[in-house]
């Protein structure tokens, strides 16, 4: 697919297919509500792909402005749904806690409102539509957005290859001097870990996004970080990228650098995600007279106090970025192929 607009369109057609279905089932069995049927059928996704290419048409792309202005309309519904599926998922991870009512009923009302502002969101954006039967399905904001994709102004594909190539190359190398400037701070869990793990999950977003002009480049022996090619990795799903044949002037990953940054954002993912939970028990034991005691007891070993989350998580990174630096790696790898 050379064809930017249609990398947009494609995405874009993949979440109208997603929201149509979730309005079917809504309709099917009107208990289950549109909103939570789009979160289980992975209606988050398609705008995490769609901000990947308005954020990379934002900074080398001919039309800034206008992909400037869709960053905001598709981050604006994939935050909604990322706000519902934070608390869905403290209700799942409840069944294991067995916190008492008063917390189960919390998370019940977050997530509820979560919903509400979900629905009011894609009814604002033109995705669905108020009628007295209830939401229907409104064709408004995808008419709408795939005219506007056919007003973006796009290089050839292999002047595309040379922009992607600089833009990786120079957002990896940023990456690695603001955590060596600590302007990236790894004492801050929100700020600093969770950033940092934010911006190596656009990279590879990016490179999904492309639908085929990214490929992960073939092993290769005296290639650097060749020590994380494994089986294993090569089959982890995160680690395969759309594949397109008819794709001119690709770019090409280095290998055992794409497999290091999958493991580096699971990894403090699977950190992160227990610390978020203990801080946030933490902030609803205040408000609710629950002690920290009684918190650690419901949590069990998913008790994660900052100062632990912080030191696995700096020490995690550091590893991987100094001792392996494989930023550095994936970034000359890109450096090597500009012409």
């Amino acid at each position: 697919m050379n064809d930017p607009q249609k990398r947009y369109s494609s995405h874009l057609q993949n979440f109208n297919k997603k929201l149509e279905l979730s309005i079917k089932e809504h309709h099917n069995s009107p208990l289950i509500n549109i909103g939570r049927a789009l979160h289980a059928n992975d209606g988050r996704t398609p705008f995490f792909q769609l901000q990947g290419l308005a954020r990379i048409d934002s900074k080398i792309g001919k039309s800034k402005k206008r992909a400037e202005k869709w960053i905001l309309d598709f981050k604006e519904i994939e935050d909604a749904i990322g706000k519902f599926d934070y608390w869905d998922a403290m209700i799942t991870n409840n069944k294991r806690w067995k916190f008492p009512s008063e917390v189960s009923n919390y998370f019940e009302n977050q997530a509820y409102f979560c919903l509400g502002v979900m629905e009011d969101r894609l009814v604002n954006a033109g995705w669905l539509s108020s009628s007295p039967d209830g939401l229907k399905y409104s064709p408004e904001a995808y008419d709408s957005f795939n005219k506007s994709f056919k007003k973006l102004e796009s290089y050839g594909s292999e002047k595309e290859r040379k922009k992607l190539l600089e833009l990786f190359r120079d957002e990896l190398f940023e990456i690695n001097v603001k955590v060596k400037s600590k302007e990236i701070d790894l004492n801050n869990l929100e700020f600093g870990i969770h950033e940092f793990r934010r911006k190596l999950r656009w990279m590879g977003i990016y490179c999904s996004a492309l639908l085929g002009k990214v490929k992960i480049d073939i092993s290769r022996k005296n290639l650097p970080l060749n020590h994380f090619v494994t089986k294993e990795r090569a089959s982890f799903k995160f680690n395969q990228l759309p594949v397109n044949e008819q794709q001119e002037f690709p770019i090409y990953y280095l290998r055992g650098g794409f497999y290091a940054m999958s493991d580096l954002i699971k990894i403090i993912g699977d950190i992160k995600d227990p610390g978020l939970a203990t801080e946030e028990m933490l902030r609803i034991g205040k408000f609710l007279g629950i002690n920290e005691s009684v918190i650690k007891k419901h949590l069990g070993k998913e008790f994660y106090p900052h100062t632990k989350v912080v030191k696995d998580a700096r020490d995690l990174i550091n590893n991987y970025l100094l001792k392996d630096k494989i930023l550095l790696h994936s970034a000359d790898h890109f450096d090597k192929q500009i012409k």
